[in-house]
C-alpha cells in the first residue's frame, strides 16, 4: 500500500454524476495506483469495486445544515484535514482519465518532495503556465514557478499539505482561490514548481486528463467521445453542452467585480495586517 502520498479527489455533492465514469475510467488507466482515494464528498457515500475510496462527508461530519451551501473552501480544509499524508496528490471529479497514467514518474516526484523540504508544490500538466529555471540545480526536471503570473492553480497538482491549508481562506470559492492564493503565494515567497516542458515533451502527458470535463456546470464536448469509447452512459441533456458566450458584457463586468469586492477587501485587509507586523519587528 503506498503510504507517501494521498490522494483527494475534490468534488461536491451536486457532481454526483461525475463519479462513476470518473472512477471507470480511473480504473482503467491507473491499475498500480494502490493508495487510498479521499472523495470529498458533502453528504453521500461512494464506492467502486476494486478501488479504495474513502467519501469525506464533510458537511455531515461537522453537522452542516443542508439548507445552507459550505464553501469550496471550507470543504477542502475538511478534507484535508481528515487526511493523514503530508504529500497530498490533488485533483477533481472531472478530470477524466484519457490514457494511461505514468505512476512511476508521480512516485518519482513524491520522492522528490519528500526527500527536498523546499519544494511546497509540484504542477503536473502541460496546461499550466510555466517556472523559469530553479535557483535549485539539483532540481533538473521542474521549474520554479514565476511569482509574477498565476501561480496556484486547481489543475492536478502535488501538494504540500500544509502549504494547501495555509493558502486556504474559508469564505473563499475555488476562482478566488486562484486569484487570491497566488498573491499569498508571492507574499509568503513559496515555493512552487512544474514539470519542465522539455521532460513532458520526452515523456508526454504524466497524467493525461481531459481539461476539463464541466464548464460552468456543462458538459465539455470532448467528454462525449471518451465515455462513447469506454460504454459509460450518460444522459447529458440534465447539464447539457457548454457554449462560447463571448466576452461578458460590461454590466456584466461590473456585477462580477462588486460581487467579488468583500473577498478582495478581505485579502487586502490581511495583507496589510501582515505588513504592519513585519513592520513592527523592524523597529
Amino acid at each position: 500500500m503506498n503510504e507517501r502520498y494521498a490522494l483527494l479527489i475534490n468534488t461536491c455533492d451536486k457532481f454526483e454524476d461525475c463519479w462513476y465514469p470518473f472512477f471507470k475510467l480511473f480504473s482503467i488507466y491507473w491499475q498500480d495506483y494502490d493508495g487510498k482515494i479521499y472523495l470529498n464528498t458533502e453528504y453521500k457515500d461512494f464506492s467502486y469495486e476494486g478501488l479504495n475510496i474513502i467519501p469525506v462527508k464533510g458537511c455531515e461530519k461537522h453537522d452542516f445544515p443542508k439548507t445552507k451551501r459550505a464553501t469550496w473552501s471550507q470543504c477542502l480544509r475538511w478534507a484535508l484535514e481528515e487526511i493523514e499524508a503530508e504529500n497530498i496528490l490533488y485533483m477533481q471529479e472531472d478530470y477524466f482519465l484519457s490514457n494511461h497514467v505514468k505512476n512511476h514518474i508521480v512516485n518519482d516526484f513524491v520522492q522528490m518532495m519528500t526527500q527536498q523540504p523546499e519544494i511546497e508544490c509540484i504542477q503536473l500538466t502541460p496546461n499550466v503556465e510555466q517556472g523559469e529555471r530553479s535557483v535549485y540545480k539539483h532540481l533538473n526536471k521542474i521549474r520554479m514557478k514565476k511569482r509574477d503570473i498565476s501561480v496556484v492553480c486547481c489543475q492536478a497538482s502535488l501538494w504540500k499539505k500544509s502549504t494547501l491549508l495555509k493558502f486556504l481562506r474559508d469564505y473563499e470559492s475555488a476562482w478566488h482561490f486562484e486569484i487570491w492564493g497566488s498573491k499569498r503565494a508571492r507574499f509568503l515567497k513559496s515555493n512552487l514548481f512544474v514539470v519542465d516542458e522539455e521532460m513532458l515533451k520526452q515523456e508526454s502527458e504524466i497524467i493525461p486528463y481531459i481539461f476539463t470535463g464541466i464548464i460552468q456546470g456543462k458538459w465539455n464536448e470532448h467528454v462525449k467521445k471518451i465515455f462513447s469509447d469506454h460504454h459509460i452512459e450518460m444522459d447529458f441533456s440534465k447539464r447539457g453542452f457548454v457554449q462560447d458566450t463571448g466576452n461578458p458584457t460590461l454590466k456584466e463586468r461590473i456585477k462580477h467585480r462588486i460581487l467579488n469586492l468583500p473577498v478582495e477587501l478581505r485579502f487586502y485587509r490581511e495583507w496589510l495586517m501582515a505588513k504592519l507586523r513585519i513592520l513592527m519587528t523592524c523597529l
